[in-house]
C-alpha cells in the first residue's frame, strides 16, 4: 500500500504566503546542522523540515557514531567551530556537560581532543529540543527513489512511504571505502576475514593475538590502531599504503594561522606549491611551525580552488592531494602516542606498495604486496580496510542517487570529488544548469569548494545555504529562485 505523507501544521506561518517544505537526505553532521539552522532561522517561512536518516540518532553519522567509544577527533575542541555564530559551543558543552570528568585523557598539552562519540552526543543535544517540539521530523528510513511530481520532489522510502518537498538537500556524506581490486576476487571464506574499519562490527571477531593488516595509512587507519589498543590487541600490525605517507602530528604550543594566501592570484598548482614553501620558510625563520602555514592555507583553500582552471585542479587532485591531506588532517596526540610506541617496539610496521592478492593458508591469510623492490608476502589473520571513502562516481554509491543521475537531475563530477554543483550549493543537471530547488551540502559538494571536509567549513557552507533558502522561501511566490551571484 502506498502512503502519501502530507505536511504537518506544526510550523504554519502567520501570513497567507504558502510555506515551504524542506527535505534533507542524510542525518550526519551536515544534515543535522542544516536542519537546526533551518528551523531556528526560518520558522515563519518553513512548514516542515524532514531529515531522512536510517540511524537512530541525528548528528552522528559514521564519523561520530556513539559506538566508537575510543577514537578521537583529530582537531582540538576549540577549533571545532560546529555552530555558526557560536564558535566555542562544543568546547563550552564539553566543560559544562561533565564529559571531561569521565574522559580526562581528552586533555593534552596541545588542546582538548575529545572522543568522536562525544561530538555526536553534542550534536544530539543541539537537535533534541527541535525533535521534541516536532520542528524537525526524523524519518528513520532509507531513501529508495527521488523524482519530480507537480514541481515538487517526491521522496520514496524503503518501506514505501512517500514525502513531498519543495526543496531537497542532498547531505549524503562520505561514500563507502574504496576497495583494492584484489578484494573483488575473494571467496566468501576469505572475504569474511576482511572488514571495513568504519563498520560497527569490524572488530567483533578479531582476536587479541590475531596479526592484522590495515590497508590504508590515513586518519581512518589511526582510528583502527586506537581501537586495537583499547581492545588490548598485542600482535603485529602492518599498515599498507601506496605512498607510505601518514598524517603528521600537531604542533606543540599555541600558534595562530600563518601566511596570507588571499588575493595571491594563484593560477596553477606549481605556483601554489611555491607560495606554500615560501610561507613555510618565512614561518621557520620566525620560529613558527609549518602547521600554522597549513592552518592559514586552509582558511583560503576554497578561494584558491575557485580561482584555478580545471586542468590545474586536476593536477592538484592527481599529484598533490595526498601530500596536502597528511599535512592538513593531522593525527590527535593520543593516536600519535600509540603509533610512536608501536613503531618503537616493532609491533607496528609500515609497508609501501599495492595489495596484489589475498589467499587462505589454514587459519592465516597470505597477502601479496607489490612494491618497487618486487613482490613480498605478508601473513596475517585479519585485514582491516581503512582506504578512505571512494568519491569517484559518487552517484553510483546509492540507488536513489543513481536514479537521479539517470533522470538528469544530478551528475558525478569529472575529478571524482562528489556531485557537480555551483558555489551557491545548487546541484547542476547533466546539461550543466543549476537546479533552483535541489542543493548539495557537505563533502559531496567538494567539486565547487575544494576544501569541504572539516566541520568548520561544512558549518560555514550550511549557514550560507540556509540563508539563501530562507531568503527564497520568504518570497511571495512559490517558485524558488536564486540569483546567479548566489
Amino acid at each position: 500500500m502506498l502512503k502519501i505523507r502530507m505536511s504537518s501544521p506544526r510550523l504554519q506561518p502567520q501570513s497567507d504566503r504558502p510555506a515551504s517544505r524542506v527535505a534533507i537526505i542524510g542525518g550526519g553532521y551536515t544534515g543535522a546542522i542544516l536542519a537546526k539552522l533551518l528551523v531556528e532561522r526560518g520558522l515563519r517561512d518553513l512548514e516542515e523540515v524532514t531529515v531522512f536518516e536510517p540511524r537512530e540518532q541525528l548528528g552522528c553519522g559514521l564519523a561520530y557514531d556513539p559506538h566508537n567509544i575510543d577514537v578521537r577527533l583529530n582537531v582540538a575542541a576549540h577549533r571545532m567551530r560546529a555552530i555558526p555564530g557560536a564558535p566555542s559551543a562544543f568546547l563550552d558543552w564539553l566543560q559544562t556537560s561533565g564529559t571531561l570528568t569521565v574522559d580526562p585523557q581528552a586533555v593534552t598539552p596541545d588542546g582538548i581532543f575529545a572522543r568522536r562519540r562525544d561530538f555526536g552526543r553534542f550534536m544530539q543535544a543541539q537537535l533534541a529540543p527541535h525533535l521534541e517540539s516536532g520542528a524537525i521530523r526524523h524519518l528513520q528510513q532509507t531513501v529508495r527513489a527521488v523524482d519530480r511530481v507537480n514541481e515538487q520532489w517526491r521522496i520514496t522510502c524503503s518501506n514505501g512511504d512517500v514525502t513531498l518537498a519543495d526543496i531537497l538537500i542532498l547531505a549524503t556524506g562520505h561514500p563507502p571505502a574504496s576497495r583494492p581490486a584484489a578484494f573483488g576476487r575473494l571467496n566468501p571464506q576469505t572475504a569474511a576475514r576482511v572488514a571495513d574499519v568504519l563498520h560497527p562490527t569490524a572488530f567483533d571477531r578479531l582476536g587479541k593475538s590475531d596479526p592484522v593488516l590495515i590497508v590504508g595509512s590515513g586518519l581512518t587507519a589511526l582510528d583502527a590502531l586506537t581501537r586495537l589498543n583499547a581492545l588490548g590487541h598485542d600482535s603485529p600490525v602492518t599498515l599498507l599504503s601506496r605512498t607510505g605517507l601518514m598524517p603528521r602530528p600537531h604542533a606543540s604550543g599555541s600558534f595562530t594561522p600563518f601566511g596570507d594566501f588571499r588575493g595571491a592570484g594563484i593560477s596553477s598548482a606549481r605556483a601554489l606549491v611555491a607560495l606554500v614553501r615560501a610561507a613555510i620558510r618565512d614561518a621557520d625563520d620566525q620560529g613558527i611551525p609549518w602547521q600554522s602555514v597549513f592552518d592559514g592555507l586552509r582558511q583560503h583553500a576554497q578561494e584558491i580552488w575557485k580561482g584555478l582552471p580545471l586542468n590545474e585542479r586536476q593536477k592538484l587532485v592527481r599529484r598533490l592531494r595526498r601530500f596536502y591531506d597528511v599535512h592538513r588532517y593531522r593525527m590527535p596526540p593520543q593516536a600519535a602516542g600509540i603509533l610512536e610506541q608501536g613503531l618503537a617496539t616493532g609491533r607496528m610496521t609500515t609497508e609501501r606498495g599495492d595489495l596484489a592478492s589475498v589467499s587462505r593458508d589454514g587459519d592465516d591469510l597470505l597477502v601479496t604486496i607489490r612494491t618497487r623492490r618486487g613482490d613480498a608476502v605478508l601473513r596475517c589473520r585479519r585485514i582491516l580496510l581503512a582506504t578512505g571513502p571512494e568519491f569517484r562516481d559518487y552517484a553510483g554509491h546509492q540507488r536513489f542517487l543513481l536514479g537521479m543521475q539517470r533522470d538528469g537531475f544530478i551528475q558525478s563530477d569529472l575529478l571524482g570529488l562528489g556531485l557537480d554543483c555551483d558555489t551557491a550549493g545548487r546541484a547542476l543537471t547533466v546539461a550543466g544548469t543549476p537546479n533552483a530547488t535541489l542543493f548539495v551540502a557537505g563533502p559531496p559538494a567538494r567539486p565547487a569548494f575544494g576544501e569541504l571536509t572539516g566541520v568548520p567549513e561544512i558549518a560555514t557552507q550550511a549557514g550560507n545555504l540556509v540563508t539563501r533558502i530562507i531568503r527564497c522561501c520568504a518570497r511571495d511566490i512559490r517558485t524558488i529562485l536564486i540569483s546567479a551571484s548566489g
